[in-house]
């Protein structure tokens, strides 16, 4: 078998899973292209692994989290093929770089999420294609309910249950779909928009039902709300100042719901523990470990938990 053919039947094997498999598919077939595509399988050697891993993979000569993402990937592929006699071994090399230190989340404080909100009315006045009062909604929903950002802009209105103070998630990440409890607050938030949606947008043919709509009567798209965070980043003065390898991200503000809801039940000594479930369940996770990387140690949070592990101790 051909590496093309592998890697398609290994790709449809995991989408059967019901796995989304893109970004795996990507890494694989640039492999598969970089190997020769009527390659067999059997023949790629672990030179030919090795040279498109510093390919893609390293920068400066160091291997970078990428390099190992190109690892997991063709090692997958080769652990299918084996198990079903389509290669007898595994190519690529036994021993791997240092791995490079984790990338941190960056965790927003409140006083930068009202600049994000307030400069995202303001950030651009001029050939600007998308209303900013609906940017600046996409980013507080997104913000108070711990969306993935792919989850806000494909919202539609029948998504939105609000005898029920509920949004629905449909068919989001391993096309799972999840229903989402909305506080009080945040409802009103949506419900303001819907209105001003039926008072100002009146050509609605081409969104459809989305619930966030531009100028043209088109639903915002991800590449578009990414861009508009990135201005308004700027505008609002809002960067990090660490070593980090990429400045504050849209995703981001997932994380921060995280880690400030994990800080909010310290701060009310309750059993983070125990309801560590309910917040994976609440972000779409299948397990604890998905949700532990959306949690960063803040140093308020280290504080709760020692204060709590000094009141066990003094019991």
């Amino acid at each position: 078998m051909n590496v093309i053919e592998a890697i398609n039947h290994y790709t449809d094997y995991r989408i059967n899973l019901g796995e989304k498999v893109r970004t795996l598919k990507y890494l694989l077939l640039g492999f598969g292209k970089h190997a020769g595509s009527h390659q067999s399988l059997e023949r790629i050697s672990e030179e030919t692994c090795l040279s498109y891993l510093s390919l893609k993979g390293t920068r400066n000569g160091i291997a970078t989290s990428y390099w190992f993402c190109i690892y997991s990937a063709i090692n997958g592929l080769y652990q299918w093929a084996m198990s079903r006699g389509y290669a007898g071994h595994c190519p690529l090399p036994k021993h791997k770089p240092r791995e490079p230190e984790a990338f941190k989340p960056y965790i927003y404080t409140m006083e930068e999420l009202n600049k994000i909100f307030e400069a995202a009315l303001t950030y651009r006045k001029r050939f600007n294609i998308e209303y900013p009062i609906v940017i600046q909604t996409m980013l507080k929903v997104t913000c108070f309910l711990g969306l993935r950002p792919g989850e806000t802009v494909n919202l539609h209105i029948d998504d939105i249950d609000q005898s029920n103070n509920l949004v629905i998630i449909r068919e989001t990440k391993f096309y799972k779909s999840r229903m989402v409890p909305i506080s009080e607050p945040v409802m009103k938030i949506i419900r303001d928009h819907l209105s001003w949606r039926s008072e100002t947008v009146r050509d609605t043919k081409a969104a459809g039902n989305h619930l966030f709509m531009d100028k043209r009567g088109r639903h915002v798209k991800l590449t578009a709300l990414q861009q508009a965070f990135r201005i308004i980043c700027d505008k609002a003065h809002v960067h990090r100042t660490d070593t980090s390898r990429c400045d504050v991200r849209l995703q981001d503000l997932r994380h921060t719901f995280a880690t400030n809801r994990v800080a909010q039940w310290y701060n009310e000594g309750l059993d983070v523990q125990g309801l560590l479930p309910a917040l994976s369940t609440y972000l779409g996770h299948c397990n604890l470990d998905s949700t532990a990387v959306y949690i960063t140690l803040t140093g308020n949070m280290l504080y709760e938990a020692g204060n709590k592990f000094k009141s066990y101790v003094d019991i």
